[in-house]
């Protein structure tokens, strides 16, 4: 029996799941999966996984950092995402929006911006390039109710639309 009803949101998951990523060409820091927490329930990321998917060419000696971030502003653009329930009775997820710069018909995730970061890890700047993190239990990436947050990508040298692609594990 599970300690707690635990769900997966990532850049893929549309309507249609695609292996589409979400494409990012400036160094500003991007969001390429938002997420917005209920006034109910606090959300425990026990599972980070990003990567560079591809471009037609990429910045020498450069890198990037991937982040989850608290953000302001009013949310527009992206694709909705269904959390995915992979454990416990089955019961929505409590959060109140989820949204994909990436999937079937990408479209950038735009008007936010990012302020506090949980959690960061910087990777090379070229294809394949990637990263994955499991937290141990009890020390998970605690994001409190009622918040904007997205994991986010920002690139030391432009690229020329690149895409990228982010996983979250969680628990409520």
């Amino acid at each position: 029996m599970p300690l707690a009803r635990a769900y997966k949101i990532g850049v893929f998951d549309t309507a249609t799941w695609a292996a589409v990523g979400a494409t990012v060409t400036t160094t500003t820091t991007t969001p390429i999966l938002f997420i917005s927490s209920s006034a109910n329930s606090d959300i425990n990321i026990s599972a980070v996984r990003c990567g560079v998917l591809g471009a037609a060419s990429f910045p020498a000696n450069a890198s990037i950092v991937f982040s989850i971030n608290t953000v302001t502003g009013t949310k527009a653009g992206g694709n909705a995402v269904t959390p995915l329930q992979l454990s416990g009775i089955a019961k929505a997820s409590l959060l109140t929006a989820v949204s994909t710069g990436g999937g079937t018909a990408a479209a950038a995730i735009t008007g936010l911006t990012a302020t506090t970061s949980w959690w960061s890890q910087p990777v090379p700047f070229t294809a394949g390039s990637d990263y994955g993190d499991w937290k141990t239990p009890g020390f998970e990436i605690n994001l409190p109710i009622s918040g904007q947050f997205a994991l986010c990508v920002t690139a030391s040298s432009a690229g020329t639309a690149t895409t990228f692609t982010g996983e979250l594990e969680y628990t409520e």
